[in-house]
């Protein structure tokens, strides 16, 4: 017996693979949308969240409405993370059920 079948017999597994595997899906679904809105920022600025943010900051852009692109950036930022590691997390359950 593996580890892997120790651990799932002793701690079973609640939900079905199937729907594990859905939920992956999806937050590939998110992700892609997150990397595409986080892509727009960068063109249209031409350059990286944290450099938008300094330059900011620098006054070399103007505060208002600067300061509203940069939450909605953060907020796609933040969200794209969260997403990968929901994402990693999926991956490692998953590949005990294999």
């Amino acid at each position: 017996m593996t580890l892997a079948s120790r651990v799932m017999e002793r701690y079973p597994l609640r939900i079905e693979a199937d729907k594990l595997r859905r939920a992956l899906t999806d937050i590939e679904m998110q992700a892609r949308t997150y990397e595409n809105i986080i892509k727009e920022f960068e063109n249209e600025h031409g350059c990286d969240l944290e450099t938008f943010e300094w330059r900011m900051q620098k006054g070399e852009i103007p505060e208002h409405p600067s300061w509203e692109t940069s939450i909605e950036w953060g907020v796609a930022t933040d969200e794209l993370e969260k997403l990968r590691v929901m994402k990693e997390a999926l991956g490692w359950t998953l590949n005990f059920l294999s």
